[in-house]
């Protein structure tokens, strides 16, 4: 009988801050084989730039694509089927300040941006090799800000979102308290504005994620640490807000602020990452309602998990801990009469300033 082989099946690939602005540690976009079990190996450093913080890869695992936060560019790359490895294709002007997250359109045709400092969102062409073409259309977001002014100066997109049906793209503004859900046109890029909802003041709405079905989005709201459960109405693209919980214990609130949103176990639970708590919160989903339970606190193992993941077998969270360099890997809390959090239980890796990680499997 022929042994299996041992090669791994999944290749992580994780952004990292880099600058001297952020006091930032790492080199670039660091390429890990992940195994079975135990840490990831690490493979490659791509020198991508400055700050590749937020990483999107494009839907056929052929092409990374990365923000260069506080600047004003995205980056494309080319992987190497054969081992992994990046090579940079170019960096186009996104048109605004700051680009904090990317999304495609459902066809692939088109790279959205949200521009954090200027408030906007861009869309940019898709070529065939993988490579971008100049902004095609740039929405200005209309903003009044919200009360604290140290984080709500102005608009402030945080996230792409498209619904499951592809119709809506909703985007998390963390300046006004809104979530705004724009269309695209599939042929020019064009972004128009089909309505807005707003919550409460000083919450600052920062990622969602949708349920399968697309009717439940879950919320995590960075400036008062809660989660929002919301209904999303389909045909008109609104929401409604049903259900909101904190995100940490009441003591905890203060010096903290929410950030990663994840959908786990087919749509059975949801986790968000906590920076100051330096935890990851998780919650039930009732099946037939979409009402969020508490479950419990999980530590992340390092300080300031900025975004978290599940593990591409769906076993535990996985988070990057900006500032103690470190990527954590914890199974979902179990229910506990305390809120004592439980420790994280495995370090995956060491790398400089991780933000952001994404998987793609490895191709033959």
């Amino acid at each position: 009988m022929q042994a299996q082989s041992s090669m791994p099946t999944w290749r992580a690939y994780v952004g990292c801050r880099t600058t001297k602005e952020r006091h930032a540690r790492g080199r670039g976009i660091v390429m890990y084989e992940v195994p079975a079990q135990g840490p990831w190996i690490q493979r490659h450093i791509a020198e991508a730039g400055e700050n590749p913080s937020f990483l999107c890869m494009h839907p056929g695992g052929q092409f990374l694509y990365t923000v260069h936060g506080d600047r004003d560019a995205v980056s494309a790359f080319a992987i190497h089927a054969s081992d992994g490895r990046l090579t940079k294709l170019g960096s186009w002007s996104v048109e605004g300040r700051n680009p904090v997250h990317l999304a495609f359109s459902p066809d692939g045709q088109w790279l959205l941006a949200a521009c954090y400092a200027t408030g906007n969102v861009s869309s940019l062409p898709v070529l065939n090799d993988g490579q971008l073409g100049p902004v095609a259309n740039t929405l200005s977001l209309p903003c009044a800000p919200g009360p604290l002014q140290q984080h709500q100066k102005g608009s402030h997109p945080h996230q792409l979102v498209f619904d499951p049906t592809g119709r809506w793209l909703l985007v998390p503004d963390k300046g006004s308290d809104r979530v705004f859900v724009l269309t695209l046109h599939a042929g020019t890029g064009e972004l128009k504005l089909a309505n807005s909802t707003e919550f409460p003041p000083g919450s600052g709405p920062r990622h969602l994620v949708f349920n399968a079905a697309g009717h439940h989005v879950y919320l995590a709201c960075e400036l008062s640490s809660q989660i929002c459960y919301c209904h999303f109405n389909k045909d008109t693209g609104q929401l409604a807000v049903v259900q909101t919980l904190a995100t940490v214990p009441p003591e905890s609130i203060t010096g903290n602020s929410a950030a990663g949103i994840v959908m786990a176990n087919e749509g059975s639970a949801v986790h968000v990452s906590n920076r100051g708590h330096d935890s990851v919160a998780s919650f039930e989903i009732h099946t037939s309602t979409g009402q969020l339970a508490s479950v419990g606190y999980a530590l992340t193992g390092g300080r300031t998990p900025r975004f978290i993941t599940m593990t591409p077998r769906g076993d535990a969270v996985v988070a990057a801990n900006e500032d103690s360099d470190t990527i954590f890997a914890m199974p979902a809390p179990q229910p506990v009469s305390t809120e004592q959090p439980t420790p994280a239980t495995s370090l995956l890796a060491r790398t400089g300033s991780p933000v952001c990680i994404v998987f793609t499997k490895e191709r033959s």
